[in-house]
């Protein structure tokens, strides 16, 4: 198994050298065909309200996204030229305002895709969800870049967060093209001591062992939460071990419980400081 398209969602302006590095680290890394999505989102229509006659437009977005679209995709094909790597580049007269419908819509033909999370304390012009919408619905893995600091992809030492559900599976094999290369694969298990079936037996050694037969050297941990949120734990281990990358499964809970309650999707999602490897 490798990734031989990854899509580059390059909409959130203010991450553009990180977006591009990392997409030069992972075309490095798998030799895959890197594909620029750029979208110029459709003006935004509001209903009319009270006594107006005509509904009002909003074009702000649309006008940046066109301001920036000649910038944005210079720096990504300078990248990939210089650095000797495929790549085509689409920009996209979208047809709604909503950007992640474009990104889902094309994502859903790539192997992987790379995106920015959106700064919640900034207007970028990406929806403040898109991360969200796109992982959920996409049907793809999904490496998100956080919104602050270097977010430099280094794919030496690599976390892959492990419960037994159905997303944590998808997306600990859907990572197998980077966890092959990882020098080092830490399997953790959150608090395997409060689940009953496990006693006796090693968290996660039966993921160890079919990784083992893609030629991925894995090593299991257990890792207590000391009562922080599971996201939380696996990213403070992620940052005591290293890492460079977590990999994880996404919503196991529906989203509206995880908004309402609280889970740790959301919470990585919110508070990540290193690029994490998600899929639902």
């Amino acid at each position: 198994m490798s990734y031989k398209t990854i899509l580059v969602s390059l909409n959130e302006i203010g991450r553009q050298k990180e977006l591009v590095a990392a997409a030069v680290a992972l075309g490095r890394a798998t030799g895959a065909h890197l594909s620029g999505l750029y979208v110029i989102p459709a003006v935004q229509v509001y209903p009319s309200v009270g006594f107006e006659a005509a509904p009002q437009v909003f074009e702000g977005n649309r006008s940046f996204f066109k301001e920036n679209a000649q910038r944005v995709r210079d720096s990504f094909e300078d990248a990939m030229r210089r650095e000797g790597l495929a790549f085509d580049f689409h920009q996209i007269d979208a047809r709604t305002p909503v950007i992640a419908e474009e990104v889902m819509a094309a994502g859903r033909c790539a192997d992987l895709l790379l995106v920015a999370a959106t700064n919640p304390d900034e207007i970028t012009g990406v929806e403040r969800d898109f991360v969200e919408q796109v992982v959920m619905a996409v049907g793809r893995p999904v490496l998100v870049l956080p919104y602050h600091g270097s977010a430099q992809l280094v794919l030496d030492d690599i976390v892959v967060g492990w419960n037994g559900s159905r997303e944590a599976a998808r997306a600990a094999f859907d990572a197998m093209p980077l966890l092959a290369q990882a020098q080092k694969v830490r399997i953790i298990r959150v608090d395997p001591q409060k689940d009953p079936a496990l006693r006796g037996s090693v968290a996660g050694a039966d993921l160890a062992e079919a990784l083992a037969r893609h030629g991925v050297k894995a090593e299991t941990q257990g890792y207590p939460t000391d009562g922080q949120d599971e996201g939380q734990a696996l990213m403070r281990c992620a940052s005591d071990c290293g890492a460079g990358l977590i990999v994880m499964g996404a919503y196991g809970h529906s989203r509206l419980a995880e908004f309402i309650f609280g889970g740790a999707t959301r919470f990585v999602l919110t508070r990540m400081a290193l690029p994490v490897l998600m899929s639902h």
